[in-house]
This record gives C-alpha cells, structure tokens and sequence, in this order.
C-alpha cells in the first residue's frame, strides 16, 4: 500500500495485486480499499499540516492526543523473521553471521543490512547482485510473515492498544517496513491503527524524524501532541527530533535518551504516561542527541 500525505490531504493506493481489501482508520473513519483502487482523505483542520511537518523544538502546553508506535520488536516479534532471512543468506554466501551483527541490524532498512552482512566482502558483489540479493531475501520474509497470526504479538501489545482507543487516542504506526500494513493485518490489529506511515514516501530512515513527522501528519496532529513509542535507539532520536515524547521498550541502557522507559509492554502503564509531566528540554535540543550515522539512507522495505 502507498500512503501519500501533502497538503491537501492523504490519499491510500492499494496495489492492484494486492490479494485482499486493505481495511484502516482515517482520523477515526473506517475504510476499505480494494486491490487497485484508492481514496483520499482530509487532513484533520485544526492543526495545519505545516505545523506537524515541521521539528520546530519549542514547548506547546497540548495534552496528548495520539500514539505512533513502532512495529518489530515494540508490537510483534518480527525483528526475528528478519534475522533469520538474513541468517540464511549469510549462511549461503559463507560469511559470517553471529549475535553481534544482529544487534547491529536492528532499525537498519534493507538495503544498509545488506552492506553489514556481506561486511568486508560487499565490495565482491555487483550493484545488480546486490539487488537481487535483497530481494531474495525479502521473499523469505514475507513468505515467513504469510504464517504469523495474531500468536506473533509481543505480550501487553493488545492490551496497551485497547486502553489506547478507550482513552480517545489517535493511533499510527511509523515503521521502517513496507511490509508493516500487512503484517498489521495478519496480526488482526490493523483495525486500531488511524494512520500508517509510508517510509518510503518519508524518505530517510530512523534517526531522521520524517517517519515520525508523516505520522503525526496523517494524524492531523502537531508532533508535540503525539507520544512515539520505540524499541530502538535510533528511533528513540527520532521521535525526539520530531519534537515527540519519547517512550522505549527494552534496556534501559540502550534507550537512555528516551523520556521514559519500560522494560516490556506489559510494564507500560497509560494512565501514568498520560499523566507525565514531560521534560521539555528533552525534545528542545533532541536534534543534537541523534546517533551518528553517515549519509542520509533512503528506506526499503525491510
């Protein structure tokens, strides 16, 4: 599915061999679009659209309207199906694959996975080889996530999404996987999402905040009305470059930057996030706290 947000609104495509109608949220309305077929919607109009697009870092006194969550390893334990699709390439190559450059692929698009698993051999392969490589192993994942079910989301997923909607929150998902509207579906939670953000319409991966900012875009929402939740440290400088609370699920040390963390989902207690008096320095100079990385790395689907 494309997901185009602009001025004027948000337009849904649903690709046309697309096996099944695509059924989402639009700022509460539930729609269904068939293969092939598209409709758009309006942004919501009380915040501007220039307003959500934009990572001016300054306090806003607003409440919390919306949660953007991540996906691979905050809702589901998809990260796994990644690496074991990246195992197996790394296995038929005969390069190297341990624990370490696991860690290392997490929040990576697929392309730059690519690059950490062939390592000091990259330089071996062609642009084209490269290409069918990626795809290949694409094709291992979603034939990986044709199987999942409902069994695949991470304990307190659920939960935290039924307590979200009964507390009249907006919900998006920013993940860094094309693969994300299906995965949703086959999760059987894509009814509780509002919004999902294309990443490959926001165009630069995590820490870059643009997925962020598309999200809080469709939402109709300012970024500082919306808390980001994240399992990883460059998502982490991404919502808060976007000027959104932080929320981590995971190692405390890892996700140190975040505003507040959580060891799991089953941990994460709504009602006093929503209560939080949030820190804003935090999200003031969140731009200057992102990790390190070089060039400026379009996504794919992972």
């Amino acid at each position: 599915m494309l997901v185009t947000v602009d001025r004027d609104g948000v337009l849904y495509q649903l690709h046309a061999e697309a096996r099944a109608p695509l059924r989402l949220r639009h700022c509460g309305e539930l729609l269904q679009i068939e293969p092939g077929a598209s409709a758009r919607r309006p942004l919501a109009a009380a915040p501007a659209f220039a307003a959500a697009a934009s990572v001016a870092a300054r306090p806003v006194a607003m409440g919390c309207m919306a949660v953007v969550f991540d996906l691979d390893g905050v809702l589901a334990d998809t990260a796994s199906l990644h690496l074991a699709a990246w195992r197996e390439l790394a296995d038929e190559l005969g390069v190297p694959f341990d624990a370490a450059l696991a860690e290392r692929l997490k929040g990576v698009d697929r392309r730059g996975s690519l690059e950490l698993v062939l390592g000091a051999r990259a330089h071996e392969f062609s642009e084209e080889r490269k290409q069918a490589l990626a795809e290949r192993k694409n094709q291992r994942y979603i034939q990986r996530i044709e199987q999942l079910g409902s069994e695949a989301l991470l304990p307190g997923a659920h939960a935290t999404l039924v307590a979200a909607r009964a507390a009249g929150l907006k919900l998006a998902l920013a993940s860094a996987s094309r693969n994300a509207p299906q995965l949703l579906h086959r999760l059987g939670i894509a009814g509780y999402f509002d919004f999902i953000a294309d990443p490959v319409r926001a165009g630069a991966a995590k820490p870059s905040p643009a997925i962020f900012l598309a999200a809080a875009a469709g939402l109709g929402l300012a970024p500082q009305a919306c808390i980001g939740i994240e399992d990883s440290a460059a998502g982490i400088a991404a919502i808060r470059a976007a000027g959104m609370r932080s929320v981590g699920i995971g190692s405390a040390a890892v996700l140190g930057a975040a505003d507040v963390v959580f060891e799991s989902l089953t941990d994460f207690d709504l009602e006093s996030v929503l209560a939080r008096r949030w820190p804003a320095s935090g999200r003031t100079h969140a731009a200057q706290q992102q990790p390190r990385h070089t060039g400026n790395p379009r996504v794919e689907d992972l």
